[in-house]
């Protein structure tokens, strides 16, 4: 007897004893009564219980709903796909994860013309060629089917998508399937019949092999495009036959013939582009320009530095002072990135093209100082120069006469005087300037020293423009920002050009920089911001004065002793041109 205070034993023995009357119920075959009982427990275990009783009565209907309310969703599921009960089976599905019953859903739905329904149970089973096929053939979204073919890569949706495209008249669509389903030869006649060469050819990009590359050249050829032709021959290593194409073509395919060239590494190829472009095949002499681009290729790194510093020369002579300055900075790029020796004579021009460049920047910074003294070394070399004589000699004077070095500034006044340059000076007042400087040379007596840092070789200190150790007469690197020699305590590279910079320095040209850029876009407002509160270090940025690309402040790092020293040495190595000298 249980006393009445102990209700909860009470109430346990009560649903022990209702569950043993379900069941037995059930099995007497009074359904009705028997499912009564069941859901008044409330019990999923008794659910699951009687589920299965009523499954082996072949009670299917009841049996599925107590399932469901058992929580066994995958058991319940599969009685209501098999009795064909799709609404009572749509309210589980999303709770069931065998991909199993949601294919034979998704079949069922299929049948039934639910497609919406069964896509959505295919994509949940991870069929989805079955997806591919019902967007393609009940739903009318091809795009859909295009997209998960593309991101599955599945050879058997591809077909699918590709046989849909032919129907449309979509050959293009249809070719780029095909190759997908690995249907190369069907997707390359397509290609042939249909022109749609470029599409074959895209699809299959670099990894095209030799003899689809042939049979694609073989096309191109008989429609007398050559260069596409020569392209594909050289893909599957016919690299004869292909510069012949190139070189049929003319200037136009000389890149694609210089790259089949560097390719082959073979003399008789090489002589031959070397002839066409020397102009012996056609009478026509080519740019330089590609002989320099044809020894890169080549692997021939000192032709390729002598060539470039003839091309620089032309474009300097012509006045156009940045490409030739662009010209030898990427060839000294090429050489450095290749691990190959810089020679001095590519160097030393860079050097002065650039001190030239640089001219504009320190007078923008009003550093009249340093302008004064990149524009002596550039008028030291004046006749390398040729078109700009008298405008630099111009400022030159004037920079000087600013930086308080009079007696450089006379000389060269003197030089603007001679009766070749006298009539070019411009304007009179200037000319009126210069022209007193001369006739009262007393005045200009003066000349400011040069200060001096230490050079980071020898450690002595030298004027900061001199660019050659004067006790072992090595070449000092020169900083892209001042023109000034390096020195070691204060070294970094240029993130963008790889080129040496006073670290210093750099910090105060990006400073600067940054300031003037954002006074320019925001006025006087701007102005007044600025000076009354400093620019956050990540928004410092500017041009780079090699490259012109973007360099923040963050970017750059102090090099360490060990890669000052390793830098110098690699910057004197011996000139790979030049032999050594005999005794």
């Amino acid at each position: 007897r249980i006393l009445e205070g102990d209700k909860e034993e009470l109430g346990k023995v009560q649903a022990v004893c209702m569950a043993g009357i379900a069941r037995c119920t059930l099995r007497m075959g009074e359904i009705r009564r028997g499912m009564s009982y069941v859901r008044e427990a409330n019990d999923q275990q008794l659910c699951r219980d009687c589920a299965r009783i009523l499954e082996v009565m072949k009670q299917s209907a009841d049996a599925a709903v107590l399932y469901e309310l058992g929580e066994q969703y995958e058991r319940a599921a599969a009685i209501f796909i098999k009795t064909k009960n799709l609404v009572q089976a749509a309210r589980i599905m999303p709770k069931v994860t065998q991909p199993k019953l949601h294919s034979e859903y998704a079949l069922k739905c299929e049948k039934d013309g639910q497609f919406e329904e069964a896509v959505r149970s295919y994509e949940a089973a991870r069929d989805m060629d079955a997806v591919v096929r019902l967007c393609l053939d009940q739903l009318s979204t091809p795009e859909r089917a295009f997209e998960i073919v593309r991101a599955t890569s599945s050879s058997t949706g591809a077909q699918l998508v590709a046989h849909y495209c032919q129907r449309e008249g979509n050959f293009r669509g249809a070719i780029e399937f095909l190759l997908m389903a690995k249907c190369s030869e069907e997707a390359f006649a397509l290609a042939k019949t249909h022109d749609c060469m470029d599409v074959y050819t895209k699809v299959l990009g670099d990894g095209i092999g030799p003899e689809e590359a042939q049979s694609v050249a073989s096309f191109y050829e008989g429609q007398h495009e050559l260069g596409q032709a020569g392209h594909f021959y050289s893909l599957c290593g016919q690299y004869a036959r292909a510069l012949k194409l190139f070189l049929q073509c003319g200037e136009k395919e000389v890149d694609r013939a210089i790259e089949v060239v560097g390719k082959a590494r073979n003399d008789m190829l090489t002589h031959t582009l070397i002839d066409f472009l020397m102009g012996e095949t056609d009478g026509v002499p080519k740019e330089p320009f590609h002989i320099y681009r044809l020894y890169l290729a080549l692997g021939n790194y000192a032709q390729a530095a002598k060539t470039a510093i003839i091309i620089a020369r032309q474009e300097q002579d012509l006045g156009k002072y940045r490409q030739a300055h662009s010209i030898i900075y990427e060839t000294i790029r090429q050489l450095q990135d290749q691990k190959v020796r810089v020679p001095q004579s590519l160097r030393r021009p860079f050097t002065l093209l650039h001190s030239y460049i640089l001219v504009k920047k320190l007078i923008k910074h009003q550093n009249h100082e340093g302008a004064a003294r990149m524009l002596l070394r550039v008028a030291k070399n004046i006749s390398k120069f040729p078109n700009h004589k008298v405008p630099i000699l111009t400022s030159t004077v004037i920079e000087s006469f600013r930086a308080g070095r009079k007696q450089s500034a006379l000389e060269y006044a003197k030089m603007l005087m001679r009766p070749e340059y006298r009539q070019l000076v411009e304007p009179d007042k200037v000319k009126k300037k210069i022209e007193s400087m001369v006739r009262k040379p007393k005045s200009c007596t003066e000349e400011v020293a040069e200060p001096l840092s230490p050079c980071p070789i020898t450690g002595e200190l030298v004027p900061v423009t001199v660019l050659e150790s004067p006790t072992t007469k090595d070449a000092i690197p020169m900083c892209i920002i001042t023109g000034q020699h390096m020195v070691a305590d204060d070294w970094c590279l240029c993130p963008n050009s790889n080129m040496p910079a006073l670290y210093s320095e750099y910090i105060k040209y990006i400073t600067a920089e940054a300031k003037g850029d954002m006074t320019a876009r925001g006025g006087d407002d701007a102005a007044a911001a600025i000076a009354s509160s400093p620019i956050p270090m990540e928004k410092l940025r500017a041009e780079d004065p090699v490259t012109g690309g973007e360099v923040k402040v963050t970017q750059l790092k102090k090099c360490t002793q060990d890669e000052v020293a390793a830098y110098i040495s690699s910057y004197n190595m011996i000139d790979q041109e030049e032999p050594p000298k005999k005794a």
